[in-house]
């Protein structure tokens, strides 16, 4: 920059002095907008050094931006030099830094471009063709190595994918891409104990990347370590890159199973801590209250405090389970359980369904037909027989015709309810079960609450599903 701006400054001060020697009282005028303008020579002269300065600076500044606009623009380790030059190895220590020329740099980068392409869109050939034309330019760089991974992951050649992946974890630069590459294809393999050292080693390099802490997660859990996992997940939740409501799904299912772990162990103590804390995280987890109130019951006979940790859970997640274990905390006849079931009805708005089965359920066992055969109809007004519902229609259709031998009225519209067409019979099989636990994130349906889905192995996402209600599961995680 200096020498660029010595020269004219120097030829400036020479034509300054010649215009001293000249005349130093003289003035330079100019015209600007038909208004003449004065100047003193050294004033003049120090105004026009001044604009060389600002302009050989305002240069410098342009051509600094454009070297680093350049530097940034850069991959990895590649570097431009004149458009002409040829590709250039140059041993530096241990590695291996490629030289491109602009033009080489923008072919590769189409390529790379290209490559993906193929990759997204299933023409691996092509891709492997592509992949040959990069070669030729940038050599044996670790990119054609990571778009043969993709490749071989398209090809769902998890043998070669995970070969090639213990080739990149040996590179300090993109180790982590090689132990992700690692993990994924090993548990396509379903090699869930190799996955587990990889991702443990991934995670003690590596303790704030979603992925790592995912699967680091999901394999303890899968390996029953739910202590690990829990740790790993405190982890996470530390470092702020585990969505709230997703982090506590997952705490308030590793707490309630290390409280199963416990009470086989016959650990009191660690059993009531988990599971209060589980319940804490996720107050909608109906196995965690369900044991907690058997505990309570079992343990010291705390009627008190088990009802109220199964109203809890009714009025937040109302299910048939919770209501019989909540009616079997008191010593009631059958119209007293009747009366304490219709006040819980009050208090579930979420599932109405529900309370129409069960107090149809109890009027059965009171023999209260009439009202039996109430919330028979309003429970089919709206939704087609279950099975259970099917077996109180049944017995209700038997105590009824005892007195009246016709099969027409309302026992026999009901009745029409679940059967096929053109068959007399009732027909249990052809009804919908009851109430069902169901995966939010596959569907996948269970008869019992299970931490993992034996499906797509989700963790917590089981949920109690009345067949006739809508779902009432918040499937939006953020």
């Amino acid at each position: 920059m200096f020498r660029s701006i010595s020269k004219p400054i120097i030829f400036t001060f020479l034509l300054w002095c010649f215009f001293m020697v000249i005349d130093r009282n003289g003035t330079i005028c100019f015209t600007l907008n038909n208004k003449a303008n004065y100047f003193s020579i050294d004033y003049f002269f120090l105004a026009l050094i001044g604009c060389i300065v600002l302009f050989e600076l305002g240069i410098f500044m342009l051509k600094y931006v454009i070297n680093l606009i350049k530097k940034d623009v850069l991959l990895s380790n590649h570097s431009f030099h004149g458009d002409k030059e040829s590709i250039e190895v140059i041993q530096s220590g241990n590695k291996d830094k490629i030289v491109l020329s602009r033009n080489q740099f923008d072919e590769a980068a189409i390529l790379i471009v290209k490559t993906l392409g193929a990759i997204t869109a299933g023409l691996m050939n092509e891709a492997r063709r592509l992949l040959v034309s990069l070669r030729k330019i940038v050599g044996d760089d670790a990119i054609i190595d990571i778009l043969m991974l993709k490749i071989y992951k398209g090809e769902k050649n998890f043998d070669k994918m995970e070969q090639l992946s213990q080739k990149l974890m040996q590179n300090e630069d993109i180790q982590l891409v090689g132990m992700k590459a690692a993990l994924e294809a090993q548990m396509q393999k379903k090699e869930f104990t190799e996955a587990l050292k990889t991702v443990n080693q991934a995670f003690e390099v590596r303790q704030d990347l979603y992925w790592v802490v995912s699967s680091a997660f999901l394999l303890r859990a899968q390996n029953n370590d739910w202590l690990g996992a829990l740790e790993v997940l405190e982890s996470g939740i530390e470092k702020n890159i585990t969505p709230d409501k997703k982090a506590a799904r997952l705490k308030a299912v590793a707490l309630f199973e290390l409280a199963q772990q416990a009470l086989k162990d016959n650990d009191k103590t660690n059993f009531f801590k988990f599971v209060t804390q589980a319940l804490q995280e996720n107050n909608k987890l109906i196995p965690a209250a369900l044991d907690l109130a058997d505990y309570y019951i079992k343990n010291d006979n705390q009627t008190r405090k088990a009802e109220k940790v199964l109203y809890d859970m009714w009025i937040e997640n109302p299910c048939y389970e919770v209501a019989m274990a909540y009616l079997k905390l008191f010593k009631d006849t059958k119209n007293e359980r009747i009366q304490r079931m219709e006040k819980l009805a009050l208090s579930n708005n979420k599932r109405p369904s529900l309370n129409n089965l069960i107090l149809a359920e109890l009027y059965l066992k009171a023999k209260k037909y009439a009202k039996a055969k109430t919330e028979c109809k309003i429970f089919l007004l709206k939704n087609p027989a279950t099975q259970k519902m099917a077996e109180i229609i049944e017995e209700l259709d038997e105590k009824t015709h005892k007195k009246d031998s016709s099969k027409i009225g309302f026992m026999q519209s009901l009745t029409q309810k679940f059967t096929h067409v053109g068959k007399n019979n009732i027909s249990l099989d052809s009804c919908p079960k009851d109430f069902q636990w169901v995966c939010a994130n596959c569907g996948h349906i269970e008869d019992h609450w299970t931490p993992i889905c034996a499906q797509c192995g989700e963790i917590g996402r089981s949920y109690w599903h009345l067949y006739v209600d809508k779902d009432l599961i918040d499937t939006d995680e953020n």
